[in-house]
């Protein structure tokens, strides 16, 4: 810039004052380091800058971990993430299982209650008849909470193996842990959730392309 070298921090500040009170100090302070700008150039700069600022999102990702009981470890449990992310949720819940037992019928209770408060809850299941949890489940299967199944196909070996939960488009948990005892409380698990509307995009749109391809059957 003819003017001399802009503050780049001094700047940010100045706009972000002026997204406060409504002052056009930015202006004033571009022209001082750029005098040849006319007034629109100025606010076309300040506007590309703020918008860049308002679409920054920062994503946010920590480890979750199952160790053995006698274990301690600078980690949140994969048990307090999972009954943190299904208790908090307020609009949707992805979740997949590829063993879910009994161990988690408070987890299940949760879900269907969930869903009879209007939460959109997708749940994907592998083998459902291999899974007698689930008996309970498609009992309130409804317009809130829709159950898909993959089921067992010529490669005997072949399963729904991810283990996932995604919230609110917001928070996903991806993690190697069952939905079982030993997942959450015996073995030894490692995962990550992040926050991150990216991250939930891509994960639902994963699944909503299986759906489309019929990879699952709705039950």
């Amino acid at each position: 810039m003819s003017g001399g070298t802009i503050n780049k921090e001094l700047f940010l500040n100045t706009i972000k004052g002026d997204m406060v009170n409504g002052t056009s100090n930015a202006v004033s302070a571009l022209k001082k380091y750029a005098p040849s700008l006319s007034e629109s150039q100025c606010q076309d700069i300040i506007g590309t800058v703020i918008s860049a600022m308002n679409s920054k999102e920062y994503d946010k990702a920590s480890i979750v971990a199952t160790t053995p009981p006698s274990f301690s470890i600078n980690a949140r449990t994969t048990m307090s993430v999972v009954e943190s992310l299904i208790a908090e949720a307020e609009r949707s819940i992805l979740i997949t299982g590829y063993s879910l037992s009994s161990y988690f019928s408070d987890l299940v209770n949760i879900i269907i209650e969930k869903s009879r408060k209007g939460v959109y809850v997708k749940f994907f299941v592998n083998d459902i008849e291999s899974q007698g949890t689930f008996d309970k489940l498609c009992r309130y299967k409804g317009k809130f909470l829709k159950i898909y199944n993959y089921p067992k196909s010529e490669d005997k070996m072949a399963a729904l193996h991810a283990k996932v939960i995604s919230v609110d488009g917001t928070k996903t948990l991806i993690t190697s842990a069952n939905l079982s005892y030993h997942g959450q409380q015996g073995n030894i698990e490692l995962g990550t959730v992040i926050e991150s509307k990216a991250v939930a995009k891509q994960v639902d749109g994963i699944f909503t392309q299986l759906l489309f391809s019929k990879v699952f059957e709705e039950i």
